[in-house]
């Protein structure tokens, strides 16, 4: 089978068709806002996870007639984005319990709302897992699933991370420097400070939109897919998917907090 795994990350396997907007030795550097750069009907299935709420809500629709196009012709897509519903009802939960848990409201609130609103890389969330209290809430656990036993060591690093393509790297940071220097003498601090939350703000970290199954269903249905159905994260139409590692791994669902839906393309 051909498979295309969408904006993989880190998360990623041999047997698929890797890319992602960083690159990297496992994956093709690509921006998917330029669209997908394969030819019509090459896969029997495309996947992505926790990609479709980078979008801007008029780039979505596009992006899924994309998926469409590059499958054959009863080929299988499998999308995952943080269930709205979910974390609707669970802080509506945690709301009504807050003065008995305050830590579990907080990290509810940030699920919520802070890859909407964050003005740097990280923003609140990855300074509430620098803090002892992730460690120590069993909900911040069993909402991060998988991701949990990686958590807290990766985002104890430094915040500075180096790119292996060091020229690169310079050459873009040194632009960007120089043309929030621009902005300054144009518009001053304030200036200086729009030009630097713009660019954070594109850069694709931040959540774009967010869905539930009536409107991810309703998106898939728009973009061309026939018999869309909730799943679970322990199940799929692909075979053997589960012995890929993408959504469960050793057992463990990597990220709790998904809505995961597949369609087919008749």
């Amino acid at each position: 089978m051909n498979m295309l795994n969408i904006g993989c990350g880190a998360t990623f396997h041999p047997d698929w068709v890797n890319i992602d907007l960083g690159g990297g030795d496992h994956a093709i550097s690509h921006n998917i806002t330029n669209g997908i750069p394969f030819p019509d009907e090459m896969f029997d299935v495309v996947y992505h996870s926790h990609l479709l709420e980078h979008l801007p809500l008029e780039n979505a629709l596009p992006f899924i007639k994309e998926c469409f196009r590059v499958l054959k012709p009863g080929g299988i897509v499998r999308i995952l984005v943080p269930d709205l519903e979910q974390i609707a009802r669970l802080y509506l939960e945690k709301l009504s319990s807050a003065r008995e848990s305050e830590a579990d409201y907080d990290w509810i609130m940030l699920e919520l709302y802070d890859q909407c609103v964050r003005q740097e890389s990280g923003g609140q969330m990855e300074r509430y897992l620098r803090s002892s209290h992730a460690s120590q809430s069993p909900f911040v656990v069993e909402r991060m699933g998988h991701s949990a036993v990686y958590a807290e060591q990766e985002v104890r690093k430094p915040a500075f991370k180096l790119s292996t393509r060091i020229l690169g790297h310079f050459l873009c940071k040194l632009r960007s420097e120089l043309a929030k220097w621009a902005a300054f003498a144009i518009a001053g601090e304030s200036g200086r400070n729009a030009f630097r939350e713009g660019v954070f703000r594109n850069s694709g970290e931040v959540h774009r939109w967010m869905y539930d199954r009536f409107s991810l269903g309703r998106l898939m249905t728009s973009g061309g897919f026939d018999d869309v159905r909730v799943v679970s994260p322990l199940e799929s139409r692909i075979p053997d998917f589960a012995r890929y590692e993408l959504d469960v791994c050793r057992g463990v669902v990597r990220k709790p907090d998904s809505l995961v839906m597949e369609g087919v393309k008749l």
